[in-house]
């Protein structure tokens, strides 16, 4: 996969317009991404493979109906025929009709999107861990593409950068938010990006008449609760070793040696401990962990206290996020003067919608901005600081676009997002 989508590519089909040919008659491009090129041909591999397991299978069954080894071979080449076809189906076009994603059974058509920020790339499981992939989002919900994909989230991000200003360069797409175009963070990090702060977000005016102001984390059961169930069901299965074999009923002394010792490996009692680390980290987080709002600055309180001044730019807050179990988490972070990036305790947000879970955060961040802003401890000097790590800046931008892009679009994603607050 290339590596670029900018100017006249091979992948792309057509010519580019002339000069003087009418819109009607310019002909149409289409830019095509399919998957890795070790995923192709180990697509290719999969198919080739398939298809002579079947063949010999088929053989076998044919000079030979009582062998058994023929049906194994036959199920083993069928699965693996489908997997090459997987592999090598998916893909996805892009031209002046919109987005065409073909995945294993069907093909997603869309149009494109508004802004850049209707493209967003997220982390997903993969094979060899957290595969960055693309997402389109329209009308509520998120379609997620066959391609492209890459292994760095920075590259993949340049790579949608890319695609889209081919498709503005062409008339396909129109960006509506020109001010949603900023420099990337390798490209004039002194100068202020556009979406350094989201506009139009509610703030708590309850937690602005407090002082000090105290944000404590709700408990997240999305987290609480598979750590529970699985500690009670280990430790269910450890009791014999807590009752001693005399006082265990007789349908469990099985477990027993002839010595009296456990049958229980160490590894069973390692898998114990990691649940109960588990929720010992949750339950620390819902008791301890508080971000404290003073007239002398910030105090970040988790296992360590940090204290920090109020900084001299808004854009020192951010939103970040993750996924697990199906839900996303987001929440403020505070760029130190010394360039570390701190998460922010009380200002998490859970939602199985990613964007209302962004838009809780950013109001949160906003609500803390605001409460320095009214006690004249905070003043913003309109100057964007950048995070030096620029993974955390890339998914920083990202995320920034992203907010401005939906609190500009509609009040339901700003309505939903107060319910999380």
């Amino acid at each position: 996969m290339p590596a670029s989508v900018h100017g006249d590519l091979p992948y792309s089909r057509g010519n580019v317009p002339t000069p003087g040919t009418s819109a009607s008659a310019q002909p149409r491009e289409s830019l095509v991404r399919r998957p890795a090129a070790s995923r192709m041909l180990a697509g290719f591999v999969f198919l080739f493979a398939g298809l002579m397991l079947l063949y010999v299978g088929y053989m076998l069954h044919v000079l030979d109906p009582a062998l058994l080894v023929a049906v194994p071979l036959c199920v083993v080449g069928a699965l693996g025929l489908f997997l090459g076809i997987a592999m090598l189906r998916r893909r996805t076009v892009f031209d002046a009709r919109g987005i065409h994603s073909r995945g294993l059974l069907r093909t997603v058509h869309l149009s494109w999107p508004d802004s850049r920020a209707g493209f967003i790339v997220v982390l997903a499981a993969g094979e060899r861990g957290s595969v960055p992939v693309v997402e389109v989002g329209t009308a509520g919900r998120r379609i997620r593409l066959s391609a492209p994909r890459m292994s760095s989230q920075t590259r993949l991000e340049a790579e949608v950068d890319a695609i889209w200003a081919w498709a503005l360069a062409r008339g396909y797409a129109r960006e509506t938010m020109p001010a949603l175009q900023g420099p990337g963070p390798h490209i004039a990090q002194a100068a202020p990006p556009p979406v350094t702060a989201p506009r139009a977000l509610p703030v708590d005016q309850t937690l602005l008449a407090r002082e000090p102001l105290i944000l404590k984390d709700k408990p997240n059961w999305h987290g609480l609760i598979p750590n529970i169930v699985i500690l009670v069901f280990l430790c269910i299965l450890a009791l014999p070793a807590v009752l001693g074999p005399e006082r265990t009923p007789q349908a469990f002394a099985g477990v027993f040696r002839e010595d009296g010792t456990l049958r229980l490996s160490s590894g069973f009692w390692i898998l114990l401990v990691a649940p109960a680390g588990g929720l010992v980290v949750s339950v620390h987080r819902i008791v301890r962990e508080r971000t404290i709002l003073s007239r002398e600055g910030l105090a970040l309180v988790g296992w360590l206290t940090r204290r920090v001044a109020w900084p001299p730019s808004s854009s020192y807050f951010f939103v970040r996020s993750r996924r697990y179990f199906g839900h996303a988490e987001a929440s403020a972070w505070l760029l130190d003067p010394a360039g570390l990036a701190l998460r922010m305790p009380g200002t998490a947000r859970f939602s199985k919608d990613e964007d209302q879970a962004l838009l809780a955060a950013a109001a949160a961040a906003q609500t803390i901005w605001e409460w320095g802003v009214s006690r004249a401890v905070a003043h913003d000097d309109d100057t964007y600081y950048p995070v030096p790590d620029d993974v955390i800046e890339q998914e920083r931008r990202a995320n920034g676009r992203r907010i401005a892009y939906l609190t500009s679009r509609g009040t339901q994603a700003l309505r939903s997002s107060t319910r999380l607050m």
